[in-house]
């Protein structure tokens, strides 16, 4: 059985390693486009998991929602916190893991993630809490790298060389297409 919070570490020190807003930025569009998927409205209550340097939280902020983000890299937090206070944009930032969301169930009217959920070691658990912390009718959108992508291709070719723990699924797993392209869905 491989060691989950052994994983996490390695991860948390591989995020936080450079300043992954500089590369985060070329995916704002993608926050942006999530945020109209799910039909964002003023006023609702939103959480985006994973919100690494705080772009999907940025564009939610943006469309007047009550906006918190949870991530497990406190630079990435700490990033997030310095983008919303220079565009002035109310948001929270906690440290939390996507696999125990620190909040209580039906917290949020919306729950996002851009791009971060889909690294969780045990993906099943992470989206358990996904849709414990969404209200009841709520709102759960996910973008997410397809296996068909340029991405998904760049991760097949990385596995050959650095495999993933036997038990674990990777980022990026053989998904039909059909299942990768929903954007949204409600609960």
């Amino acid at each position: 059985m491989t060691d989950l919070n052994a994983i996490k570490a390695r991860q948390q020190q591989t995020w936080a390693a450079g300043d992954f807003s500089v590369i985060a930025w070329t995916t704002q569009i993608v926050s942006e486009l999530l945020c109209e998927a799910v039909e964002l409205r003023a006023g609702q209550s939103m959480l985006d998991v994973a919100t690494g340097s705080g772009n999907t939280a940025l564009a939610a902020a943006r469309r007047w929602c009550e906006v918190t983000g949870i991530d497990y890299v406190p630079a990435l937090l700490e990033r997030a916190r310095d983008r919303a206070a220079a565009e002035r944009l109310p948001i929270t930032f906690h440290e939390g893991d996507t696999e125990e969301i620190p909040f209580p169930a039906a917290s949020f009217d919306v729950v996002l993630s851009t791009f971060g959920v889909m690294f969780a070691p045990d993906q099943e658990q992470a989206a358990q809490e996904l849709l414990r912390v969404c209200r009841p009718g709520g709102r759960i959108g996910l973008a997410n790298w397809t296996p068909d992508g340029f991405v998904g291709t760049y991760f097949r070719a990385l596995v050959q060389y650095v495999p993933p723990a036997a038990d674990l699924k990777p980022p990026i797993s053989g998904a039909r297409r059909n299942e990768c392209e929903n954007s949204s869905a409600s609960v």
